[in-house]
């Protein structure tokens, strides 16, 4: 798949901005997993593929995957030339998150944390909270019958149709799913989502680990 994303405001770290915290935060040193898929999504949100990384930083592209798959853990020259190519102090890689122990997200603030994956769109439910392992998206399929978003990754995905007809295929294999069905399954099968009317279709879908935008 050829990936793409474009974000509609979030801050280069995803991080909140100072202010002060009250007792229920607490730092968070990113792990492996965290470190690799915030690599991840700032490559992806400036439209470099790992071979477009790996031209501007001088670092192997088959490296750069496997830190992003939480796979290795980068060195402290990998990590300054990965973030000299993405245009960012290193530092900003793997300053800790502060996160509460409860979040809220109202309906309206969701579009803050937008961003693009193939032809779908995505935004956070919620922002995570301390320690967090699993992330709930709301995922809209435009109209089109080819694939909106194809991947794969570890752990597990759940997700219910909150609205229009969705066709979910997990290795090849198609489940239609209309308004309240819902599908549970590993991950780490490929597997694609395809809107099969003319309106957009949305759906809930919560994956563990989580997906950081």
């Amino acid at each position: 798949m050829t990936e793409t994303l474009t974000t509609a405001a979030t801050s280069a770290d995803g991080s909140p901005g100072a202010r002060a915290l009250p007792h229920a935060y607490a730092p968070c040193d990113p792990s492996p997993a965290e470190l690799g898929r915030r690599i991840k999504l700032l490559r992806i949100s400036r439209g470099l593929t790992l071979k477009e990384l790996e031209e501007r930083g001088g670092i192997s592209a088959t490296h750069v995957s496997e830190i992003e798959r939480g796979k290795a853990s980068p060195t402290v020259g990998a990590l300054g030339r990965i973030a000299h190519a993405l245009g960012l102090r290193p530092a900003t890689l793997v300053e800790p998150r502060t996160l509460p122990e409860v979040t809220v997200a109202r309906i309206g603030e969701r579009d803050t944390r937008r961003v693009q994956w193939g032809a779908a769109m995505i935004e956070c439910a919620t922002d995570p909270v301390q320690g967090a392992g699993i992330g709930a998206q709301i995922v809209t399929l435009p109209i089109g019958r080819e694939a909106g978003l194809t991947h794969r990754h570890e752990g597990e995905e759940w997700m219910t149709v909150l609205s229009g007809v969705a066709e979910v295929k997990v290795d090849g294999e198609a489940h239609v799913l209309r308004e309240g069905d819902a599908l549970h399954f590993r991950s780490f099968r490929m597997h694609s989502y395809t809107n099969l009317t003319s309106e957009p279709a949305v759906l809930l879908v919560a994956s563990r680990p989580r997906l950081t935008i």
